[in-house]
């Protein structure tokens, strides 16, 4: 008799991804026999393998279960590959402009700007670090977090100054002060070529103070965070409620600036009166820093997203306490950033007492009925647990400066090639009824970011389960969206392919005791919660409202 391997079926049989492959004595077993074949109303016995895990079924059907996964991590590795050269060779070329400052032990690139001030003679200044701009490490007082804020103007840029940008804007590594610009500059947005890693372009301009705090989390990841402490009207004298922005997977905190003053969240919180921060979760543009590991390290990229729910948010809600003196802070999150904050509120009960609100955007707790084609395709494809087992803990989704500006700033702006781009958009995220491709070819400078192949692969198993279930990385425990206590307001979208209105309803119905506000619009798709130039009359007047009667 021919040996063959025995299999569990799940209830999606029609993934043919077998849990187990008997090996020995077992190895001839079937799962059920025909007459249990005849009554489908009675679940099998599943035949356990005391053999283990036959090594040779394993690897034959990971393969063949994950053949488009890694294929497309093997493009993605090549692509990082060259593109990480490159940017040693480019890093290696600009050290020898960098002076490193002594404040904070860190390198500090000195690109310079061109200022006109208002006696009409130009004058040339660092935008970082000359002039009466300081630069400090402060340590929170649990030793773990660290800040690098900024006080004073930058050189040439006196109170006096009536400044218009000449020159290219500050770009590169951000890790320092940034100055803003008087209330009354005027830059048109659409001037710049925008790079992926520069948060200052999108936010300086504009007429808004920006800063950059580092926070430590107790595994070890540096974490950037964003800060626009007051609107263009100055800090005022009253004291501002802190707001936290958490961006979705793929994201970076960019998504909150790309628009305009009047159409982007960050600005329009600022100017009501909100001290606005915007965090980046591990791994992304921002965030790709560690007290041990280098982001080059397997190590580095061993996290999923239930990490970023245990430390990074807790932390970035701690600091943002510390820093402001308010014991309460607002949430807005979208995508997996209203996800990530559901998973904390439901299993930290001190968080309970620190939010005052969390407003979720197209929330993706349950994805059992995602229609997104482009990631449907990758979880059905994703042998996950094979996958966990076979491939070392590695990034996803890796965008460089060089990479961006060869194909999201290079193909995808040539008109014969960026429809093509745009098909590609529309089939991980949904067509969108509000975004133009004009607006497409100015969301792709920014964007992706990056994130680890263990995040990805946790949606794909949350995915591919019979039922729609919420749990934790490699078939963990369950996350209870019962035990929430803090207020919470959903906004969904009717032409959300990601945040289906299904798993909408499984998420209310475990959130009942707790939603405060409901807003549905019809016709909006994933990204349009962020990217949409009118969401400030569709989607942001519930937010206002809900963050003024959280601190009331």
């Amino acid at each position: 008799m021919k040996s063959r391997c025995c299999t569990e079926h799940t209830a999606r049989t029609a993934l043919r991804r077998p849990k187990n492959y008997c090996a020995g004595p077992m190895a001839g077993a079937k799962l059920r026999s025909r007459s249990s074949a005849k009554r489908p109303h009675q679940k099998p016995a599943a035949v356990k393998c005391p053999g283990g895990p036959d090594p040779k079924y394993t690897l034959f059907w990971a393969l063949r279960s994950s053949l488009l996964p890694l294929l497309l991590l093997a493009l993605l590795a090549l692509a990082s590959y060259g593109a990480e050269s490159r940017r040693l060779q480019t890093t290696a070329t600009d050290s020898a402009s960098s002076v490193p400052n002594s404040s904070f032990d860190a390198v500090v690139p000195r690109p310079s700007i061109t200022i006109r001030v208002d006696d009409d003679r130009s004058s040339t200044g660092s935008g970082i670090t000359d002039g009466r701009a300081k630069a400090a490490a402060i340590s929170s007082s649990d030793g773990r977090a660290s800040v690098i804020t900024g006080d004073g103007d930058a050189s040439g840029m006196g109170t006096r100054a009536n400044a218009d940008l000449v020159g290219p804007l500050v770009s590169g590594d951000m890790s320092g002060v940034f100055q803003h610009l008087p209330p009354n500059a005027s830059v048109p947005v659409s001037a710049y070529s925008l790079r992926i890693d520069d948060m200052a372009a999108l936010v300086v301009p504009k007429g808004y103070r920006l800063e950059r705090h580092v926070v430590v989390t107790g595994d070890g990841y540096k974490l950037g965070t964003f800060r626009i402490p007051y609107g263009r009207a100055g800090p005022g004298p009253a004291r501002r409620p802190p707001v936290l922005l958490i961006h979705g997977i793929s994201l970076a905190s960019t998504c909150w600036v790309v628009n305009s003053p009047q159409q982007s969240l960050a600005f329009i919180l600022a100017d009501r009166g909100y001290d606005v921060w915007m965090m980046n979760t591990r791994g992304n543009t921002f965030s790709r820093d560690h007290v041990l590991y280098r982001d080059s390290q397997s190590a580095f990229w061993r996290f999923s997203v239930d990490e970023m729910a245990k430390w990074d948010l807790r932390e970035n809600i701690k600091y943002i306490q510390d820093t402001t003196g308010f014991s309460k802070v607002g949430l807005v999150g979208h995508s997996q950033g209203g996800t990530i904050g559901l998973m904390a509120l439901s299993d930290d009960p001190w968080l309970a007492e620190s939010v005052s609100v969390l407003v979720a955007l197209g929330p993706c707790a349950y994805v059992k009925y995602m229609k997104s084609v482009v990631l449907g395709s990758f979880c059905l494809q994703a042998n996950t647990s094979q996958l966990l087992n076979m491939l070392p803990s590695q990034e996803l989704i890796y965008m460089s400066y060089q990479m961006q500006q060869t194909y999201l700033n290079g193909v995808c702006q040539v008109p014969g090639t960026m429809m093509t781009c745009l098909t590609t958009m529309e089939a991980i995220f949904g067509a969108s009824r509000r975004i133009t491709a004009a607006q497409y070819r100015r969301y792709w400078q920014i964007w992706p970011s990056s994130t680890s192949l263990g995040n990805s692969l946790q949606w794909a198993q949350i995915y591919n389960e019979p039922k729609p279930r919420f749990f934790r990385h490699n078939y963990g425990p369950e996350y209870k969206l019962e035990d929430v206590r803090a207020p919470v307001v959903m906004v969904s979208g009717g032409s959300d392919v990601l945040a289906d209105m299904q798993d909408i309803a499984e998420q209310k119905k475990r959130l009942r005791n707790v939603i405060r506000k409901e807003l549905h619009i019809p016709d909006y798709s994933h990204m349009d919660f962020i990217w949409d130039t009118g969401a400030a009359r569709t989607a942001y007047p519930i937010i206002l409202e809900a963050l003024a009667e959280s601190f009331s």
